[in-house]
């Protein structure tokens, strides 16, 4: 029969630590959880139809491709000197330079230490999967450097473009410095 001294030695806490083991570490019988990638899954579908559905207040008129950014028009509009959206324009040319500088750089670093890692350990099932995870976050990171190479040529030209044209009529798809 069990008391209550029992209860309160070293075998309660054995059991919590095993509880909170399990609890930070999950089951470690269980290599692969399912339920995680499949949540997983789900939440970046999700993420996916936000960012494709558009917003209804943000809809206005859009202009054809290959509208020149009309500097002095801009000006006109906000009531602001033309000097002033000029240095906008160029203060918006670094951040998307540095933007796609830093995604750039955190994919390639994380790509490589993924491969290192996948050349220098054993192969298994969980690891295969890892690597299926690890896709999402490179293409997250790809996109955004080239949103903002894009959003770069943009501004240097001073011209709408699609990103057809960008990949079409771009000497690199490396932004430049302005």
């Amino acid at each position: 029969m069990k008391t209550r001294q029992d209860q309160t030695g070293p075998r309660r806490f054995f059991a919590r630590t095993r509880k909170l083991a399990r609890l930070v570490i999950g089951d470690p019988r269980t290599l692969v959880a399912w339920s995680d990638v499949t949540r997983n899954a789900a939440l970046i579908e999700a993420l996916g139809k936000a960012l494709l559905k558009p917003k209804v207040g943000m809809q206005g008129p859009r202009a054809p491709d290959g509208t020149p950014i009309d500097i002095a028009a801009i000006a006109a509009e906000y009531c602001v000197e033309p000097c002033v959206v000029a240095i906008l324009l160029n203060q918006r040319q670094h951040e998307t330079y540095r933007r796609a500088l830093a995604a750039s750089m955190l994919a390639v670093v994380l790509v490589l230490g993924w491969a290192g890692e996948m050349l220098l350990s054993h192969w298994k099932g969980s690891q295969l999967l890892a690597a299926l995870e690890f896709a999402p976050f490179w293409t997250f990171l790809a996109l955004v450097a080239f949103q903002n190479a894009w959003l770069n040529w943009q501004i240097r030209e001073r011209r709408l473009g699609s990103a057809r044209q960008f990949v079409a009529t771009a000497d690199s798809l490396i932004p430049r410095r302005p």
